[in-house]
């Protein structure tokens, strides 16, 4: 196979289907559905026979939601028309089946890539719901109404800071920003509006988050794993901050020095498990 200029579709995550190990881009239209002359074929009900395209404009990739039933999503955010791509993003076919986008300049770059780690800098927030095995127990169905009420607003608000849905399990969100700035702003405007989501509740059934952030250099894997002593330390923070807050480390509030409308005030230095070096963590008013 002579190897195109632009770069591969990976498949990532656990959920796989008999496919090819990696699907090539080319400069024009790469289909992805169900049916057989769909360029990326996933022949799984759930994916829709033509279910996204993907084509080249002005020099970017671009990303278009064709399904009438089931959705796509770039980064955890749902794709609602069309939306530019860039490499390393996760895309999302109909329910957990991820290619993870790859791009290079040269045919070169492509044969010395394939399988290559990456390194990137961002800023990571960990949340994670106060009492959420309780919330459960006591009533599984409203909760898990509430979660998804609650997610809608991480995604809307991640979404317009151009940051990543990287994981949710459960009660457990990572999200990652392209700043500490981006990211606090997030997890403050998600705080207010989940203490407004609250005020119509009795006590007893309000869905807290604690929310910690970090930023630091993530190792990437060629399968999209995500690794580094940046995401436990944001989720170790996380676990110390209390219901409704949010604790920032001390390289985040060093980035943000100077910066208007954001108030810290210094908590503790923590030694974290499983972490070797200290940590400062300043406490953020929302």
């Amino acid at each position: 196979m002579n190897f195109p200029a632009t770069g591969f579709l990976i498949p990532a995550g656990s959920k796989n289907w008999p496919g090819e190990e990696r699907y090539p881009l080319g400069h024009g239209k790469t289909t992805i559905g169900r049916a057989p002359s769909c360029d990326v074929q996933i022949n799984i009900p759930t994916v829709s026979r033509l279910h996204a395209e993907l084509n080249w404009a002005d020099g970017r990739l671009m990303l278009t939601h064709l399904s009438a039933v089931n959705h796509t999503l770039v980064n955890g955010i749902p794709v609602r028309e069309v939306v530019a791509l860039r490499g390393g993003d996760l895309i999302e076919i109909a329910d957990g089946i991820l290619l993870r986008l790859e791009l290079y300049t040269s045919g070169e770059e492509v044969t010395l890539a394939i399988g290559r780690d990456n390194r990137r800098m961002y800023a990571i927030l960990h949340a994670d719901v106060v009492g959420y095995s309780r919330l459960t127990e006591d009533n599984d169905i409203a909760t898990a109404r509430q979660i998804e009420a609650c997610l809608s607003v991480i995604r809307r608000e991640t979404e317009r800071r151009s940051g990543r849905v990287v994981n949710i399990a459960g009660d457990g969100i990572l999200l990652l920003f392209p700043s500490g700035e981006a990211a606090l702003t997030c997890g403050i405007t998600c705080q207010q509006a989940f203490a407004a989501l609250n005020r119509t509740l009795p006590p007893t059934r309000r869905m807290e988050f604690r929310i910690g952030i970090n930023s630091g250099d993530i190792l990437i894997t060629p399968t999209g794993a995500m690794i580094g002593d940046a995401i436990n330390i944001a989720a170790r923070v996380q676990a110390l901050a209390s219901p409704g807050g949010i604790l920032v480390t001390g390289v985040v509030h060093d980035q943000l020095q100077g910066h208007d409308g954001f108030r810290f005030e210094y908590v503790q230095t923590n030694e974290l498990k499983n972490i070797s070096r200290e940590v400062r963590t300043y406490r953020v008013a929302v």
